[in-house]
């Protein structure tokens, strides 16, 4: 049981890190370079920058990956699709239900309306989009750990039934 929690803290850290270090370099780091070359027209600190944060990004890509194929929890699983979802469908959500159309009234109720616009904006001030490519990689990952889980328990009921189908019954008394 200890190694199981172990397995869930580490994938639910690594998710988080991946998320906090893709947004802080996407949306602090990268977005000041941006605003300084603005000012000295010295792109080129951007260009070298820009594919540090692409490294980054893939980087977390592929820990998200492993911490939750290598937790193969049905936890894990549901949790990384679940927020991976929320965060990649954000700006649909935003868009669907706290934007107001044409002065109607937003479709969700005022708190919940500007916490998700508040998120949006948070996190897409990016260059780059990592934190929507991180949460897509959450996703994704999610949802193969869910199937594994599910298929290897599948596999394991299916492979006990026939073992107990051959036993030799029993003979009477």
């Amino acid at each position: 049981m200890l190694s199981q929690f172990r397995r869930w803290f580490v994938a639910a850290l690594v998710a988080v890190l991946a998320l906090l270090i893709g947004h802080w370099f996407d949306a602090g780091v990268l977005a000041d370079a941006v605003r300084r070359a603005g000012v000295t027209f010295d792109p080129g600190p951007v260009f070298y920058l820009t594919s540090v944060a692409h490294l980054l990004t893939a980087a977390g890509v592929v820990a998200l990956a492993v911490a939750a194929w290598r937790s193969q929890s049905l936890f894990v699983g549901v949790g990384y699709a679940v927020v991976g979802g929320f965060l990649v469908f954000l700006p649909a959500l935003v868009w669907a239900f706290a934007t107001s159309v044409n002065g109607a009234p937003t479709v969700a109720p005022q708190p919940i309306a500007s916490t998700l616009v508040q998120w949006y904006l948070t996190l897409a001030t990016g260059v780059t989009g990592s934190v929507f490519t991180l949460a897509a990689a959450m996703l994704l990952s999610g949802l193969a750990v869910i199937g594994s889980v599910l298929r290897t328990q599948r596999r394991s009921t299916t492979a006990a039934l026939p073992a107990a189908a051959q036993a030799p019954p029993s003979e009477p008394a």
